[in-house]
Parts: structure tokens; sequence; C-alpha cells
């Protein structure tokens, strides 16, 4: 990575983080970084020089900056704040006016006149295309009613989304091509949405979790908690799936190689029989015990519309959908979108079990070493007793 986008990327992190208030839920440092992600990619595809890729990244740093000032004309203002920063770099007027232009060009008024201009602004929406952006759309939601004073219903808001998502055109072919199915499906779901009967009131528990922010959806703590305990859990499960590997390997090479050439010293010294065979069940139970903690666990592929409305199943994860139509996938999917309720209690359902089924794991990985520790330390006593006894 190039030094100035280097110092780019820790100026604006640290901006975000600090100066940015708690109530920016869409227009935050993890928006900035999947924009960055998106014109890598789209800069990748496209035929343009490697100084155009650098500016284009420095621009996509810069082009929510302005949000640490204020909320409107933020592009103007992450402009100006891009070009005091910038002119300390080395980068000639020429480069940063068209840093200055690009960030401009994200203005949802602007009609991009250029190809670097159309990567950004299909970066900076992107997010339509992807599958979590019902999800996004509470964050956005969110920060229209705090800085814009702007406070929309159910059918209101999606109706309004629905517009612009119907309307949006990427201006070029491959970011359509990237997302440009997942952003047809997020208009159809949108369409869905804005159509259903405005749901009865939550429950007042419910309603005062969601003032105060005490919900996923709103919390961004809990929703760093949620990410941080996902990704410890799966690289836990990978370190079991290792260690159980290990045991695997060491008790098959002392099955297939050591046991028979101990078990050749038998016929002529019978006394080392029974240091033998506990040898071998050692390994054999320690391969038992590493099976099970390896062994996929069981899955039906099939969840009802029933389980759905009450909560009961997740599909999100795979177990739970692989045999189903999908139709009845979509279907259920829009169910759990819809209800920040539902959709939170799959976020903690999802959490849970995979806790459960990485507890189980990690107990029978347990059993599986304490076995073959007690089991090579008796055998290895039983040769030594065998042979001081009978030599």
């Amino acid at each position: 990575m190039p030094t100035n986008v280097s110092k780019t990327e820790r100026h604006v992190k640290n901006l975000l983080q600090e100066k940015l208030t708690p109530d920016h839920y869409y227009h935050n440092l993890p928006h900035t970084l999947s924009v960055v992600d998106a014109v890598r990619l789209l800069s990748a595809r496209h035929e343009i020089s490697n100084k155009d890729c650098e500016l284009l990244e420095v621009a996509a740093w810069f082009h929510d900056i302005g949000y640490v000032k204020s909320y409107e004309n933020h592009e103007a203002n992450g402009a100006e704040m891009a070009a005091e920063f910038l002119k300390d770099l080395d980068y000639s007027e020429e480069d940063i006016a068209t840093i200055k232009r690009l960030i401009l060009a994200t203005k949802i008024s602007h009609e991009p006149t250029d190809q670097m201009e159309m990567i950004l602004r299909d970066a900076d929406l992107s997010n339509i295309g992807r599958a979590d952006y019902l999800a996004l759309l509470s964050g956005l939601r969110h920060e229209w009613e705090v800085f814009r004073n702007e406070v929309y219903d159910e059918r209101a808001w999606y109706q309004l989304n629905y517009k612009f998502v119907k309307g949006h055109k990427y201006h070029t072919n491959i970011a359509e091509e990237i997302y440009g199915i997942q952003h047809q499906q997020n208009e159809k779901t949108l369409k869905k949405l804005r159509k259903k009967k405005k749901k009865k009131k939550k429950k007042k528990k419910s309603k005062q979790n969601t003032r105060t922010g005490n919900t996923i959806s709103t919390n961004r703590s809990a929703q760093m908690m949620f990410k941080t305990a996902l990704r410890n859990h799966m690289d836990l499960s990978n370190l079991a799936d290792n260690k159980a590997n290990i045991m695997l390997s060491v008790n098959a090479l002392i099955v297939t190689i050591a046991v028979p050439m101990a078990a050749g010293y038998v016929n002529d010294a019978p006394h080392l029989m029974i240091p033998v065979i506990v040898l071998l069940l050692t390994c054999l139970c320690s391969m038992i015990f590493a099976t099970l903690a390896t062994r996929p666990i069981p899955m039906t592929g099939i969840t009802t519309q029933e389980d759905i409305n009450k909560g009961q199943s997740n599909l999100f994860f795979f177990g739970n959908f692989y045999r189903m139509g999908i139709k009845e996938y979509d279907a259920g999917m829009d169910i759990i979108i819809a209800d920040d309720d539902t959709l939170e209690s799959a976020i903690k359902r999802d959490l849970y079990f995979l806790g459960r089924s990485l507890g189980k794991k990690y107990n029978q990985l347990r059993i599986c070493y304490n076995l073959f520790m007690v089991g090579v330390v008796l055998s290895v006593l039983l040769f030594g007793i065998s042979y001081a006894v009978f030599q």
C-alpha cells in the first residue's frame, strides 16, 4: 500500500472513531471501510492507471469525513478537510483537485462526468447490492430521526427506500455485474415490505429498549461485541478441529506402525501382551473422541413457517435451509428481516447454538487428550514393570 494511502487511512480512522457521535449508525467507519473495499474491487476490474487507483482510494477514505463537522453538506466539508490534510503529503495541486472533485461527486444530486466519478459513486452505493442492505437501513433511519428530524412509520419508510432503490442504476457495467442481482432482490423485498399492513404495537418493554438504544441494531457496542464473539467462536472451532486432526494422525500412526511392531515381540515375550493391549485401547478411544469432536452436528435442512413465525429457527445457518426451496427460503427471510425482534433473535440464537456446539466439541477433545495422556503413561509404566519383572 502506498505511504500516502496508509497515512490517509490512519488519519480518517482516527477522526471517525474519535469525532463521530454515537448516533452515526450508518455513516460511520464500517461504511467507509466497505466503500474503500468496493473502490479497490471496481478499480481492479477497470483499466485505469495505478495513480488513478490511488486517488480513488484516497477519495473513498475521505468521502464521508465531513460528517464529523455537520450532517448536511458533508461532501463540501469533506472535500475541504481532505485538501487541508493532503497538502502536507506528496500530492500535486492537480491531484488534490481531483480528489476534491471525486468527493463532491458522491452527492446524490450530482451526475458523474467521467469513469473515476462513476466508480466512486458505484462504490458509495454498493450497499444497495449487498445482502445486509435492509439491516443497514435501520441505522440510516435512526440518523434521519436524530440529525434531520425526519420520522417515518414502517410503511412510509419502506416506500421511500423502495422508490430510491428502484430508481437507482449503477453507472458502470462491472458494478452492475457484481451488485445487480442482489440489488434486484433488495428491490423486490422492499416492494413486499411496503405493502404489508402496519403491525401491532410492540410491548412496552420493547419500545423502551428501542428508545434507549438497547437493541443490537441500534447499539454499536453490542454489534461490535457480537461480531467479535462470532469471529472468536469460529477461530476456536477451527483450532479445535486442528487439535482433533493432530490426535487422529498421531494415534493412527501408533496403531498402524508402533502397535504391530510391538505385537511382533509378544510371541517371544508374552508378558508384553498387557502393555500392548493398553496402548491399542488408548489409541482407539482417543481416535473415537477425536472423531466425535470433528463430526458435523445433525441438520434437518428444513424450517417450517411456524418455526420462523415463533422465532424458533435461524435461516442464516445453512443447516436450517439447505433442503428448502428458494421460494420458501425467500419468504422466510422476508419475515426475519422485516421484524427487528425476529432478526435480533436470529443473531442471538446463532451465537448461542454455535457456543453450545463449541462447548461440546472442546469437552470431547478434553476427554480425548486425557485418555491419550493417561493411556500412554500407563502403557509406558506397564512396559517398564513387565521388562523389570520378567527380565
